[in-house]
């Protein structure tokens, strides 16, 4: 992932001095100084203005995602490189606060082991869609939401059986769930143990129902549709979506980095705000969820 971006207009304003000094003139002193100024008009226009500009400047945080759950957080083509919604959030958010990210990389992990390192401190935050459920927040901190996903139900594409959560209710249809999930969590809560099969990636859940092992599947609707319409998995969406509301999207931040600067999430929700009121979260979300 890159670091923030390094702005190079002090370089260009040691060069225009270096320049200066060659001359003697009042007109290239004249220029000189107007370029200077004309820097300054650029660097107070890129300033946001918020009280959370870089607050964070100088601190090395350690940072989780999945690296799984497109198209949220996930691998390029090259098998090296996240990218995707949360990876480009955290780079604006970068930009804001001036934190950067251990060793220059973010640890990916399934969601059993994410939130089991940022509850024991392992790693200070975690951006990986992961929801600010009432549960999770005994561990952990979150920030504001930044993105609102329900539950769909997902099945084979020849499957006429299934159409609706309702169906999978009765413990007649074996579910294939990811653990350490929102759809895990709803699932152990509301549909019957004896029918659960539980997997550490979604990507082996969907596997589990396209090779007749599972009937459904559960999963968050964006990273579902968008799996989908890529060709990624050959399976269908039944139903409508429901756990709305639920499954709020946010960053999770561990107690020890929240004891260690105590505003911590307050400087985050306030750039999350900026990034919201400014249009550059419906962008990411054309950009990458709109697939």
């Amino acid at each position: 992932m890159k670091r923030r971006i390094v702005s190079i207009l002090l370089t260009g304003a040691m060069v225009s001095a270096l320049l200066a000094g060659c001359g003697s003139s009042s007109e290239d002193s004249s220029d000189t100084a107007s370029d200077a100024s004309s820097q300054e008009d650029t660097a107070s226009e890129e300033s946001t203005g918020l009280d959370c500009e870089g607050a964070l400047e100088g601190v090395t945080l350690t940072l989780g995602t999945s690296g799984t759950y497109a198209p949220f957080s996930y691998y390029a083509d090259d098998g090296m490189t996240l990218q995707g919604y949360d990876i480009a959030m955290l780079e604006e958010l970068q930009t804001i606060l001036g934190f950067e990210i251990a060793d220059d990389e973010i640890q990916a992990m399934d969601y059993g082991a994410l939130t089991t390192s940022i509850t024991q401190g392992q790693i200070d935050i975690a951006a990986a869609a992961l929801c600010a459920t009432d549960e999770r927040k005994e561990n952990m901190n979150f920030t504001d939401t930044y993105y609102d996903a329900g539950i769909v139900v997902v099945v084979g594409e020849d499957n006429t059986e299934i159409a609706s959560v309702e169906d999978l209710e009765s413990g007649d249809y074996t579910v294939a769930v990811q653990t350490g999930t929102i759809s895990y969590e709803y699932a152990a809560a509301n549909l019957p143990e004896s029918c659960l099969q539980t997997f550490d990636s979604q990507a082996l859940a969907y596997s589990a129902v396209e090779d007749g092992q599972a009937d459904a599947t559960i999963y968050d609707a964006p990273g579902t549709a968008y799996s989908i319409s890529t060709g990624e998995i050959n399976l269908k969406i039944v139903g409508d979506e429901f756990y709305t509301g639920q499954a709020p999207y946010a960053i999770a931040l561990s107690f020890a980095i929240c004891e260690e600067y105590p505003d911590i999430v307050d400087w985050f929700n306030e750039a999350i705000q900026y990034l919201s009121e400014n249009g550059t979260l419906d962008e990411l979300s054309t950009q990458w969820c709109e697939a």
